[in-house]
């Protein structure tokens, strides 16, 4: 079974996803806009209506899709997204299609546009009214499109029970074309060296011994970014010694928040601020030396980033929205932080470092057991086989 991924493959969504599905059995061919590759997937670059990467050209170049995966004998179009990847598949006209949705590409579209979240996934910067005001006439042109590539897929997986929830619920897509698939891990690439464990040392200049927290979402609005800096900056500034990490996931973000991070990693030698993107399998290796996490996006699906911590027994904080309180419990998988503000961020991150070791020996357990039994990548990526199997 031949199938067409299509979606960025710079994107770590798209990489590991399209190497899962080859490892379990299929021939996949990376489909975009894109001149970027995929080590060990055959990648395929279609020439953008227009010239340019824009939102037209995914609506456009459905013809040049199709014309390419007819040349390429593919069997099922998997987009990831529902927009744009999955309104460029729509288009396309190539059937079946099994869809992926992942978050914002349905949360951001309620039903009613007063409900439609004031920060688009898509923003650098906190949104002004004006910006708010865009979201709104955004909510309408995007609602249409989305709810036109969901009734063409002929499945469609969300990674939470609040996403597949929202596809039926939100746009009267049938149950029986649902399926819950929460991704997951990867387990044999959590096996790491000294060697790798010391290079990851050098590389984020941490101390043998040190606790390492970490915030490994990006720093866009969305993820709330700016209010982890803050408790950040507050306990720095007490005089904390633990490895406080920011990644930027390869993310824009706004000038504000990149100055700010530059002081703090000039003022406090335990604060390190990664602007650069890590290769994901770097990211994987970094979890063994990672003790506490925040993840604490303003809405969501199911994060990869929450399941690899809990997985590596990291203690988690999250904030209360409807997505982490589907798999985290407070204080039985992790801390739910509530109301998520910069103050109770800190209190409850001075509390996990005072408590460091009781609090990772009672979750740890639970957490992997957990994820051992929903969230394993190569086991969720068979199930997905099997439906794309079903359609021919």
């Amino acid at each position: 079974m031949h199938i067409a991924v299509l979606c960025d493959p710079a994107s770590f969504h798209t990489q590991k996803w399209a190497q899962a599905l080859q490892r379990n059995g299929a021939e996949v061919t990376v489909f975009s806009f894109s001149d970027e590759k995929i080590e060990g997937v055959r990648c395929v670059k279609i020439k953008p209506w227009g010239g340019r990467l824009t939102f037209a050209a995914f609506r456009r170049s459905g013809p040049r899709l199709k014309q390419a995966l007819l040349k390429h004998k593919v069997d099922v179009l998997n987009p990831i997204n529902i927009t744009p990847y999955g309104v460029w598949a729509a288009r396309s006209g190539f059937r079946p299609i099994a869809a992926v949705s992942m978050g914002a590409d349905i949360l951001e579209y309620p039903p009613a546009r007063s409900a439609a979240p004031d920060v688009a996934w898509m923003q650098t910067d906190p949104p002004g009214f004006v910006g708010k005001v865009a979201n709104r006439f955004r909510h309408r042109y995007f609602r249409k499109l989305v709810k036109e590539a969901l009734d063409v897929a002929s499945f469609v997986t969300g990674d939470n029970l609040v996403l597949v929830h929202a596809v039926r619920d939100w746009f009267g897509i049938a149950e029986d074309k649902l399926q819950l698939n929460r991704w997951g891990v990867e387990p044999p690439l959590f096996e790491v060296s000294e060697a790798e464990k010391e290079s990851l040392r050098k590389q984020f200049k941490i101390e043998p011994g040190q606790p390492v927290v970490l915030s490994p979402r990006g720093m866009k609005p969305i993820y709330q970014g700016e209010l982890i800096l803050d408790a950040f900056a507050k306990l720095l500034e007490e005089g904390r010694t633990e490895k406080f990490i920011m990644l930027s996931a390869g993310y824009a973000i706004s000038k504000a928040v990149r100055k700010r991070s530059a002081e703090l990693s000039e003022r406090f030698p335990n604060f390190h601020y990664e602007a650069d993107v890590i290769p994901r399998e770097r990211v994987l290796q970094l979890w063994s030396l990672v003790d506490t996490f925040i993840s604490a996006p303003v809405y969501d699906g199911y994060s990869n980033a929450l399941a690899e911590g809990r997985y590596a027994g990291a203690v988690a904080l999250v904030n209360a929205i409807p997505g982490n309180l589907e798999v985290v419990e407070h204080d039985v998988h992790g801390l739910v932080v509530d109301p998520f503000i910069a103050n109770n961020l800190t209190v409850d991150l001075r509390y996990t470092l005072n408590n460091l070791e009781a609090l990772k020996a009672r979750f740890a357990p639970v957490n992997k057991t957990w994820i051992e039994a929903n969230s394993v990548m190569d086991v969720n990526i068979k199930r997905f086989l099997e439906r794309c199997e079903e359609l021919l």
